[in-house]
C-alpha cells in the first residue's frame, strides 16, 4: 500500500511540537533535517513510528528523519505546514562544534544538486561504454555535444555553489551567481592561460584555474555575506538597492582572486592530498577502512564530510579513488539486507528487508541501515565485514569512479572508461563479493527473528577499528635516516625547472600531492630519472609513478587537467609492474597540441612522500643528465 506522504508530515509536524517548535527544516537525499527550539518535547519513539518514517536521528543540532527516496515529497508537505524562520541557526544551537557546523554547511550546499552531478557523471560513463563498444565517433558532433553536456556542471561547478550557498549564508543569490561567473568568465580563463603577469591597484594576481572548484566560491560566499549586510546597514535607503550589489560584487571578485581564491584552493589541495596520501600508502588498507566504516558515518548523519574531497578529485584528477571503494559498503548493507529476506519467516520483516534490500542496490542504504540491519544488529556487523573485504579487492585493483555518482546499479556506467577494464572488472568484482559475503554471513550468523524495536538507542554505540600497516622490507631504522646522504634525482625531462609551489595548478603548488619541482618542458619526452620500478600508470598517459629498490618514490605528472584529453596526444612506452634503467623512454607526449589545446604543460616532477624535503635545483636541465633536486 502507498504511504500517503502527506499524512506522515501532518503527523511529524504534531509530534514535534507543531509550528511554534520548529525553526527551520531541511532535507539531504534521504533525511528531512529539523531545527527545534526545544527537543526535549520530542517523543523519538511516537516520531519513529510514523508511517514513513524509518528512524530518528539526532546530530549536530539537529533533529532528523529518515524517510528514503520520497524525503522530498514529506519535505514539499511539511513546508505547507511551518512556517521557516530564515535566520534560523541550521545547527540549532550553539552548542554545536565546529565539526558538525563545517557538516551542515557541506550537506546544506551541495544535497540540492548531487543528483545533477551525478546525471552528468552516469552520462560521462554512458559515452565511455558507447565509445568502447565503438558505438559511437568521437569526432562527430554527437559525441561532442553530449560529452560537454556532461561536463559542464563540473566546469561550472562554482556557479552550482553559489546559488545554495547564498541561501545558507544569507546572500543576494543574484550577487553570489555574478561573483562565481566572474570566476570562470572566459577572459579571466584567457588570463590564466596566457600566463601573463595581472596586477590589481598594484598587487599581483595569482592566476589559478576556479572551473570545477569548490572551496573558493564558498570562502568567497561567506565573506559577501558580511559585506552585504554591512551595506544594507550603513547606505541610504535611496541607493540601496543599486549600490549594496555594485560595492559587494566590486570588492568581493577582486578580494576572492587576491586571497580568498588561493587559500581556498591551498585548502582544498591539502585536504584532497591528505586523503590521496593516505590511499596511495595502501590502497587495500584504504579499501578496509572505507568499505568497512563508512555506513558507519552514514548512521550519525557526517558522511557529508567526504564531498569536497570526491568533488576536488574527480576536478584536479579526473578521477575518484574514494567512490570506488565506497560502493563496496553500499552493496554489502543490501546483501546484508537480503540475508534477512532469505533467513526470516517473519512476514512483515521479509517485506520490509526485501524493499531495503532493493533500495540499497540503487544507492539508497538508509533504508536497509535503520529498518532492517542496525535494528537486528548482526547483519549490520555482517554487512561492514563484507564492506571491508569487498573494499579491500577494490582497492588492490585500484577501482576508481570517472565521474561523480552515488554508488549503485544505475550509476555503474560512470565506473567504466576506454582502457581501464581493468579497474572496472575489480569493482564489479569487489561489489559482487560485498553483496553476496554479506548476504551469506547474514544468513550464517543469524539474528533474533523477533526483533521489532526500529529506533536507535540514545545508549547504541558504534566502534571504529583503527587499521595499521608495516612494511618491514622499506623501513629504515631512525639512525640510518638521520645518516643518510642527500638523494639527487636528475631531471626527467629537459626544460626549465622551477619550484613546485610556483607551478599552476594549486594541488601541486600548496605541496600537498609532495614536495618536488615543476618542469617547463623543451619537448615532449619523458624518462626515468633512477633505475627502479613502474608502480602507477594511467593508460591516459599523462602520470606514471616510479620507485626504487631504496624506497623512494616519485611521481610525474605531465600537464595540468591533460587528463581531460582522454590519452590523446600521448604514447605510453611502459606499463605498470614494469622494471626500468635510468634513462628508459617512458611517455612521449604532443607539447604543441597540449598548448594549441590550451593547455599547460608544466612537467610536476614529485617526491610521493609527503615527510621529504628537497633542495631544488632551479634553471634549464637536461634530461638524464642534470639534478632537479635533491631529496633530504
Amino acid at each position: 500500500m502507498a504511504i500517503d506522504y502527506q499524512k506522515t508530515a501532518r503527523e511529524l509536524v504534531k509530534e514535534l511540537g507543531g509550528n511554534d517548535n520548529i525553526s527551520n527544516v531541511t532535507h539531504c537525499a534521504t533525511r528531512l533535517r529539523f531545527i527545534l527550539k526545544d527537543e526535549s518535547i520530542v517523543n523519538k519513539e511516537r516520531v519513529a513510528k510514523i508511517q514513513g518514517v524509518i528512524t530518528t536521528v539526532q546530530a549536530g543540532g539537529q533533529f532528523q528523519v529518515v524517510i528514503g527516496n520520497h524525503v522530498k515529497d514529506a519535505y514539499q508537505f511539511v513546508t505547507e505546514l511551518v512556517t521557516i524562520d530564515e535566520n534560523a541557526d541550521s545547527t540549532g544551537n550553539k552548542k554545536a562544534g565546529i565539526v558538525s557546523r563545517i557538516i551542515d554547511v557541506i550537506s546544506a550546499i551541495f544535497a540540492p544538486f548531487l543528483y545533477t552531478l551525478a546525471a552528468c557523471g552516469i552520462l560521462q560513463g554512458i559515452l565511455g561504454v558507447l565509445v568502447a563498444l565503438n558505438a559511437i565517433d568521437t569526432a562527430g558532433g554527437t559525441y561532442k555535444i553530449l560529452n560537454f553536456i556532461s561536463w559542464t556542471a563540473f566546469t561550472f561547478l562554482p556557479v552550482l555553489i553559489s546559488v545554495t550557498a547564498s541561501k545558507k549564508f544569507k546572500v543576494n543569490t543574484y550577487i553570489a551567481v555574478v561573483i562565481a561567473c566572474a570566476l570562470v568568465c572566459p577572459d579571466y580563463i584567457a588570463m590564466v592561460n596566457a600566463g601573463d603577469p595581472v596586477y590589481f591597484l598594484g598587487i599581483k594576481v595569482q592566476l589559478l584555474s576556479y572551473t570545477s572548484s569548490v572551496i573558493p566560491i564558498i570562502l568567497s560566499i561567506w565573506v559577501a555575506s558580511y559585506v552585504q549586510r554591512f551595506f544594507e546597514k550603513y547606505l541610504p535607503i535611496v541607493i540601496r538597492n543599486l549600490f549594496t550589489p555594485m560595492f559587494t560584487i566590486a570588492i568581493m571578485v577582486p578580494l576572492t582572486l587576491l586571497a580568498f581564491g588561493p587559500i581556498g584552493n591551498a585548502i582544498g589541495g591539502a585536504i584532497g592530498g591528505i586523503y590521496n596520501t593516505l590511499y596511495n600508502l595502501n590502497p587495500i588498507i584504504a579499501g578496509i577502512v572505507v568499505g568497512g566504516l563508512w555506513e558507519v558515518l552514514v548512521i550519525f548523519g557526517v558522511h557529508w564530510g567526504i564531498t569536497p574531497v570526491t568533488v576536488g578529485n574527480y576536478a584536479n584528477l579526473g578521477y575518484d579513488t574514494f567512490t570506488g571503494l565506497q560502493a563496496s559498503a553500499v552493496f554489502s548493507q543490501a546483501g546484508a539486507a537480503f540475508g534477512v529476506f532469505l533467513k526470516t519467516k517473519d512476514k512483515d520483516l521479509k517485506g520490509v528487508s526485501a524493499s531495503a534490500a532493493i533500495t540499497g542496490l540503487f544507492g539508497i542504504t538508509e533504508p536497509a541501515i535503520y529498518g532492517v540491519n542496525l535494528r537486528l544488529k548482526k547483519p549490520m556487523i555482517c554487512g561492514c565485514i563484507a564492506g571491508a573485504v569487498g573494499g579491500a579487492i577494490g582497492g588492490a585493483f585500484r577501482a576508481v569512479s570517472w565521474g561523480y555518482n552515488m554508488p549503485g546499479i544505475a550509476t555503474l556506467p560512470a565506473y567504466f572508461k576506454a582502457g581501464h577494464a581493468a579497474q572496472f572488472i575489480g569493482l564489479l568484482i569487489s561489489i559482487l563479493v560485498a553483496f553476496v559475503l554479506g548476504t551469506v554471513l547474514t544468513m550464517i550468523v543469524g539474528f533474533e527473528d523477533n526483533a521489532s524495536d526500529n529506533t536507535i538507542s540514545d545508549n547504541e554505540s558504534v566502534s571504529t577499528v583503527k587499521t595499521a600497516a608495516t612494511d618491514d622490507e622499506n623501513v629504515a631504522t631512525e639512525a640510518e635516516i638521520k645518516n643518510a646522504a642527500p638523494v639527487a634525482l636528475v631531471s626527467p625531462v629537459t626544460g626549465n625547472v622551477i619550484p613546485v609551489n610556483q607551478v599552476k595548478d594549486e594541488a601541486f603548488a600548496s605541496e600537498a600531492m609532495g614536495k618536488g619541482v615543476g618542469i617547463l618542458p623543451e619537448n615532449g619526452k619523458v624518462y626515468a630519472p633512477f633505475d627502479g620500478s613502474i608502480d602507477a600508470v594511467f593508460p591516459t598517459g599523462h602520470l606514471v609513478g616510479m620507485s626504487d629498490v631504496n624506497g623512494t618514490q616519485i611521481l610525474i605528472h605531465i600537464g595540468i587537467d591533460t587528463v581531460k584529453l582522454e590519452g590523446r596526444g600521448f604514447e605510453l612506452k611502459v606499463a605498470q609492474g614494469d622494471k626500468v634503467k635510468k634513462g628508459d623512454l617512458l611517455v612521449e607526449f604532443d607539447k604543441d597540441l597540449l598548448e594549441k589545446e590550451g593547455y599547460d604543460s608544466t612537467v610536476m616532477f614529485i617526491v610521493s612522500d609527503p615527510t621529504k624535503n628537497v633542495n631544488v635545483h632551479e634553471g634549464r636541465k637536461e634530461a638524464v643528465k642534470d639534478c632537479a633536486f635533491e631529496i633530504v
